[in-house]
């Protein structure tokens, strides 16, 4: 072992090891004693003595003989060296010939043992110069060296209220303040404006260079603090007291639908709507978070601002990456990517990020899919695209995903953006030369469009006829505004708020320019000889509405995820039913009718029984589904249901009547 260790060299060995070769040589040295050999004891206490100057034998366990002939070989080779500084503290080095150097610890200390020889000492401390000096030492002699020291560097001592706040100086954080002040430094504190009793303890900044620096006193929730620190000469400096005001804002936000949470810089803060006080300024990134989707916004708070937010509850559309249809088309995978990215950021009505590819890929692995396995043509089965796309949502919190797609052109040019709406089984792609920002601008337009739920209702259904001057009335919904002011099938229109209609185009029309609760004041004449026109006032209602099966302008994926939205955010409610049933419309749009048959069938529970589009719109549509699914009993259940429900109608209240179309298609 012995051997092992000397081939590493002393200045190589680590404490743990010097100290182990140490006591080898000691039991070597006693063993070669033990057997007669003490010329070989000497020549290993020698060189144990050599490692570490200062070992030595217990006279409780070793032989008066060995510790005597141990301490004969000591006296020859050790002196003694005592160092003291002013101010004291200092670090002293004994540096040999061979440039081994030797840290003997801290000034002021006791004679230490140390080999005989010539040295060159040094002794330094933080923010003075370093002494070196020559020393000799005799063996059994003790050397005294006294060394005043030169300060060449400043420091500054500070008190702070309150505790915690970050001292930066030159742009370098240099302490951080803590504790309680001491009761002999309260009174100055309190002079200087501070209250004692929440002060830090006072702290020292230590070797500052001579001069001007840049002073900066930060913690969050405080106003900073900037100022010039001069120190000119190489001493102490007792900086001013300084107290750090609080800099807090409040907001106040809301949301539709309420009950959302509310994350403040990643930090619960209730939920809306909700007054927040004590918001510490600056950057504040507000997450406002629902089922039905998602609002987030970065905002720069000052001291004592007051905010208020509506938080429109946004559904988020996660771009998952771009893929190339061919080799030719990786070359340009990052550039398509940073592009999309950048132009589709400026959708209002959604929430657009990108999601973490490797996250991405960890769960489409679960399933052995790919991105392109999403995608139509991709022969992945339907109702897998429907479970791995609810599941992805779920884990990334999101409603639909955008997945890029580089076709195979000989000049890279496009890109074919494929929207799909988590839940769904068939995205929809729409091309863009991706690199061409005003190529997006139509596609951002549709995405932002939201389609009407609801329109302003009459509950007045006309016809137009070449011999009657106005528009005949054929049919008044039951319960309708129209049967509320007193208009009866037969009557005739003549003027909408005192503007002739002649042709039913007229009276949609000033109907559509109206809101729900609005009021319209018709120009009615009745149906019997003889009677006079009349002045009938509507206070119009809301109609709900069907989304159109086939709208080429419509991107029924980005209706989904609104839709869904509804149904998340308000559920148990008229407008989550009415959303289940235009959901149930967009896959049939699809031709995805199992996910219709699932939304309608909880339509059909959650709709009224009531005139207009109602649950047996539901039933109607099941049938429907039901049929295309090949299940021809259930679908004539429905369809007589659906005919049971006399006033229910398609489209919307005024639409065609549901029971003639239901009983037609469950035949006799």
């Amino acid at each position: 072992m012995i051997a092992r260790l000397e081939a590493l060299g002393a200045r190589a060995l680590p404490p743990r090891g010097k100290d182990v070769l140490a006591q080898a040589y000691e039991y070597r040295g006693r063993a070669y004693f033990g057997i007669g050999l003490s010329e070989k004891a000497s020549e290993n206490f020698r060189q144990l003595v050599q490692l570490k100057p200062d070992h030595a034998l217990s006279k409780e366990r070793v032989s008066p003989k060995v510790v005597e002939l141990f301490d004969s070989v000591k006296r020859t080779l050790v002196g003694r060296i005592a160092v003291s500084s002013e101010p004291a503290g200092a670090t002293v080095t004994l540096v040999s010939p061979g440039g081994l150097r030797t840290e003997l610890g801290l000034t002021d200390f006791f004679p230490i043992e140390v080999l005989a020889g010539e040295y060159a000492l040094e002794v330094a401390r933080a923010g003075y110069r370093t002494e070196t000096l020559a020393v000799s030492i005799a063996a059994e002699a003790t050397e005294t060296r006294a060394v005043p020291l030169t300060r060449v560097l400043a420091s500054a001592w500070f008190v702070v209220e309150p505790a915690g706040v970050e001292i930066w100086i030159d742009g370098e954080l240099r302490a951080t303040t803590a504790g309680n002040l001491a009761p002999e430094h309260h009174e100055a504190a309190r002079a200087k404006g501070l209250d004692p009793a929440r002060a830090a303890a006072r702290v020292e900044i230590p070797n500052l260079s001579l001069g001007s620096h840049a002073l900066e006193l930060r913690r969050r929730c405080y106003q900073g603090v900037k100022r010039t620190l001069d120190t000119p000469e190489p001493r102490d400096y007792d900086h001013d007291a300084i107290r750090l005001e609080d800099s807090l804002a409040s907001l106040k936000l809301s949301s539709d639908p309420p009950g959302a949470r509310i994350l403040l810089n990643g930090e619960a803060r209730g939920v809306t709507p909700a007054q927040i006080d004590g918001i510490c300024s600056g950057k504040v990134r507000v997450e406002v978070k629902h089922a039905a989707g998602k609002f987030v916004k970065d905002l720069v708070l000052e001291k004592d601002e007051a905010l208020s937010l509506d938080c429109p509850m946004r559904p988020t559309l996660a771009f998952i990456g771009v893929e190339a249809a061919s080799a030719g088309g990786l070359r340009h995978l990052a550039d398509a990517d940073e592009r999309i990215q950048q132009n589709l950021a400026q959708l209002s009505s959604l929430n657009f990020i990108a999601a973490p590819r490797e996250a991405v890929d960890r769960m489409l692995e679960q399933d052995k899919l790919t991105r392109l396995s999403l995608l139509p043509g991709s022969g992945s089965d339907p109702d897998l695209v429907r479970k791995v796309t609810d599941r992805m949502a779920a884990s990334l919190d999101v409603q639909g995903f955008l997945i890029a797609v580089l076709p195979e052109e000989r000049l890279q040019r496009t890109a074919r953006l494929h929207l799909l709406a988590a839940g769904n089984t068939t995205a929809e792609a729409v091309e863009v030369t991706f690199a061409e920002g005003p190529a997006y601008a139509p596609l951002v337009k549709r995405l932002d469009a939201l389609f009407a739920s609801e329109r302003p209702w009459s509950g007045v259904v006309t016809v137009d006829t070449l011999t009657q001057e106005g528009v005949p009335v054929l049919r008044v919904v039951p319960g309708s505004p129209a049967e509320k002011a007193g208009i009866v099938a037969g009557d005739l229109v003549l003027g909408a708020d005192g503007q002739p209609v002649k042709a039913t185009a007229d009276l949609l029309a000033a109907v559509a320019a109206k809101k729900p609760g609005d009021k319209l004041v018709l120009h009615v004449r009745g149906a019997a000889a003889g009677a006079q026109p009349r002045g009938v006032e509507l206070a119009l209602g809301a109609s709900a509405r069907e989304i159109p099966l086939f709208d080429p302008q419509l991107v029924y994926n980005k209706a989904m995820m609104d839709l869904r939205a509804v149904v998340e955010g308000y559920p148990g409610s008229e407008a989550a039913a009415y959303a289940r049933l235009n959901l149930a419309l967009c896959a049939m749009h699809f031709s995805d009718y199992a996910g219709a048959h699932e939304y309608l069938q909880k339509a059909k529970a959650e709709l009224p029984l009531r005139p207009g589009l109602s649950r047996g719109t539901a039933l109607y549509y099941l049938g429907l589904a039901l049929d295309k699914l090949g299940y021809r009993p259930q679908a004539v259940e429905a369809y007589r249901a659906a005919a049971d429900a006399k006033d229910a109608t398609l489209i919307d209240n005024d639409g065609p009547a549901v029971a003639s179309l239901a009983a037609r298609r469950a035949g006799p």
